[in-house]
């Protein structure tokens, strides 16, 4: 197979780590399992992801404007494996006094559904305390595909049952592989779904040709479709994006209620003091509102959210409810 040249997923992030470094980022500590605090102040933020990757780099954004607002370094460390689930099962088990914080994402959402013998409940264990920020998911298909709108995909795919297939990152990803599953839910069309070992292999393949389409979060594409290399036929959002705004939203392609992208949040543990919730989604959101976290999510092309600790709760539960009766009809089994 001939690759065409291209900037990958990777080299956007490293692009992105840069940008990020500019908000004076951080105290930054990857790998330091089994740290502990030095003092009564000292805050951690916990990353269940290796460093370098999207939800890592808000995470220390974060960090930094914490370390900002309360006048002392607020620590990164990364605690990977298992999905996320082995930093955040680390945070459900650590004392409620706000000291020990989580930044994940949806992954959250569906942990319980795809992962066998779980040892916490993200919905009962973590106490949701700030949405920091959301991007939507794409549809896209090589540049040189014959599928010019949503339409023509769905006509191909009707016409060649399981013949069509959609690549994705990782099976249970709220934001590649679970759209894929959506999509053909809702559009009443049977496709193949391929999983790869990440997304940078799988849209190799799609500007390839190797597979038909991906969903994947815009953080991904965008440079590739910017630059000719993948064409994107729908946002999964409710409004069209700023950075692509000829790109229709799935909902205008005539798939109602379709939204799908990532998100990030900044979790505790359950039983936490609800001033301690409050102070923290309030600092947080003042951040949002005005500072460089917010001037820098919107930069990648991600909208900052702030939402009360309530209404952070609410979107959780409902994600979680959305995408469990979409694995239970996929009939996707923990692994």
């Amino acid at each position: 197979m001939k690759r065409l040249p291209s900037s990958s997923p990777s080299s956007d992030r490293r692009r992105l780590l840069g940008s990020l470094s500019a908000l004076g980022c951080v105290t930054v500590l990857p790998g330091m399992a089994g740290a502990q605090a030095t003092d009564d102040k000292q805050m951690w933020i916990i990353v269940p992801y290796a460093a370098g990757g999207a939800i890592d780099l808000v995470g220390r954004a974060v960090a930094a404007e914490l370390s900002r607002s309360r006048g002392h370094a607020v620590l990164v460390e990364n605690r990977t494996g298992a999905g996320g689930n082995i930093g955040a099962a680390h945070v459900a088990r650590a004392a409620p006094d706000g000291r020990t914080l989580l930044v994940s994402g949806g992954s959250l959402t569906v942990a319980k559904q795809m992962f066998a013998n779980l040892s916490f409940d993200p919905g009962k264990d973590l106490t949701p305390i700030a949405q920091i920020g959301t991007a939507p998911s794409a549809l896209v298909v090589a540049a040189n595909s014959p599928h010019k709108d949503v339409k023509s995909l769905i006509a191909a795919a009707k016409a060649q049952p399981g013949k069509l297939a959609l690549g994705h990152g990782g099976v249970g990803t709220t934001s590649e592989h679970l759209p894929g599953e959506l999509f053909k839910a809702r559009a009443d069309v049977d496709m193949t779904t391929v999983a790869y070992k990440g997304m940078t292999p799988a849209l190799t393949d799609l500007i390839g040709g190797q597979i038909t389409g991906c969903f994947t979060n815009i953080l991904n594409v965008l440079q590739h479709v910017r630059e000719g290399r993948l064409r994107a036929l729908a946002i999964a959002s409710k409004e069209r994006l700023a950075a692509l705004p000829d790109v229709p939203t799935m909902i205008e392609a005539g798939l109602p209620d379709f939204e799908a992208g990532v998100w990030w949040g900044l979790f505790g543990p359950a039983n936490m003091k609800a001033a301690d919730v409050e102070r923290l989604n309030a600092e947080l959101n003042t951040a949002l509102k005005s500072g460089a976290l917010k001037e820098r999510l919107e930069s990648m092309s991600a909208q900052p959210v702030t939402v009360t600790p309530t209404e952070f709760r609410a979107m959780f539960d409902e994600e979680s409810t959305r995408w469990r009766q979409i694995i239970q009809k996929a009939g996707l089994k923990p692994g």
